[in-house]
């Protein structure tokens, strides 16, 4: 017999910006793509000013700014993956806590994440599976 049961836990921000920046800038750079125009649009609101790191701009462009960029794929980048929204966040991050991979996200919760773990979490955000890796 199996028993399921639902948990509810907030995911704060700085995990959230801890996922953001080891995706960008390592963790599923091997399979996205975010052209110019994309990038064009996240620094337009947030600036390099606001904030010099490309991967928490795009937090912050997406979470706080009301965002959607289109996720491309790095090796056609006329491809588009998914579009990052805060509703792609929302529901990735619970598809992923209702998924047989739920692992990834609770290793972000407890802080001990890497670059696998991350990677799992963007793309279930982006694209709401895993598709590479």
């Amino acid at each position: 017999m199996k028993v399921k049961i639902n948990i509810e836990k907030e995911i704060s921000r700085e995990i959230l910006e801890n996922i953001f920046v080891t995706a960008i800038e390592g963790g599923s750079n091997y399979w996205y793509y975010i052209p110019s125009k994309e990038r064009k649009a996240i620094r337009e609101v947030v600036s390099k000013e606001e904030d010099p790191y490309f991967s928490t701009a795009l937090m912050t462009a997406v979470l706080d700014r009301g965002l959607s960029v289109d996720i491309h794929d790095a090796e056609d980048n006329e491809e588009v993956l998914g579009t990052l929204s805060l509703s792609s966040i929302v529901d990735g991050l619970q598809g992923l806590a209702d998924s047989d991979n739920a692992q990834h996200l609770m290793d972000e919760l407890m802080q001990t994440g890497d670059a696998i773990t991350s990677d799992v979490c963007f793309q279930y955000m982006v694209m709401g599976e895993i598709i590479f890796g």
